[in-house]
């Protein structure tokens, strides 16, 4: 596999964010909890203690990473939702 789709959780507030990470042989991977810039800051203001995050799909390439990721912050509404952090629609370009 060459890497995944996750969602993160602010235990918190209830707060989500959709996001993508390629698989590391060192396994920082395992600690990622994402690297956008409200979640960054939620993260800073809750602690990293507060939060989870949950695999949702694997990907064997990084076009279907980048797809995938789209698709499922499309398929949450996520960028203009209140309950989630993200700001931009994935893949590539965000």
């Amino acid at each position: 596999m060459y890497g995944f789709i996750y969602i993160t959780t602010n235990h918190a507030n209830g707060k989500q964010y959709i996001g993508q990470k390629k698989y590391d042989k060192n396994g920082k991977w395992k600690e990622y909890l994402g690297s956008g810039t409200l979640l960054s800051r939620a993260i800073e203001k809750y602690g990293f203690e507060n939060f989870s995050k949950e695999i949702i799909e694997e990907c064997e390439t990084k076009k279907s990473l980048n797809d995938r990721e789209i698709y499922w912050i499309n398929y949450y509404n996520a960028v203009s939702s209140n309950d989630f952090y993200n700001i931009s629609n994935g893949g590539d370009g965000g």
